[in-house]
This record gives C-alpha cells, structure tokens and sequence, in this order.
C-alpha cells in the first residue's frame, strides 16, 4: 500500500496507508502504518476521520513534528530514541 503524508498549515493532516491507530491523546497519535509507525505530535490532537478499509486518516490540531518509529518498543511504553524525545 501507499504511503502519502499532507500537512496543510501544520493545523490538518492527511495520511494515507495507515493500518490502525497504536494509541492517541492530545498530544501524541501513535499509528502503524503500511511503512512503520508514524508518531505526530503537537497539542489540541484530534482524529477527525479514519477508514481502515481505506487506509485513510484525517487529524487536526497543531502539529509540532511527526516521524516514523524504528516499531520497536521499550519496556514501559517509550518507544527508543524518539520515544525520549517526544515525552
């Protein structure tokens, strides 16, 4: 599947490709997609709209940065170096 990723004024995203949503508050929405995971981060988070048949996604809120995981957890939730990062 495709992977294709639209930021539009870092206030709504676009993903597509996406398999299921890992986890989500307002701050961090985890999400497995068909390339890794994928860790958005900002404030006001939101799913606004997701269709797993469609491997779409739409989320709004501030985005302050978004990257794709190594998948690999470690124990207590952190998920490595980004993991830090984004705490």
């Amino acid at each position: 599947m495709d992977q294709d990723v639209c930021l539009f004024s870092r206030k709504r995203m676009e993903l597509k490709g996406i398999e299921e949503v890992e986890s989500f508050s307002e701050t961090e929405i985890v999400l497995q997609s068909s390339l890794g995971l994928i860790a958005v981060n900002g404030s006001g988070l939101k799913i606004g709209r997701f269709s797993a048949e469609k491997g779409e996604l739409e989320l709004t809120g501030t985005v302050d940065a978004f990257a794709y995981l190594d998948g690999e957890r470690e124990e207590g939730g952190r998920r490595g170096l980004f993991g830090r990062l984004f705490r």
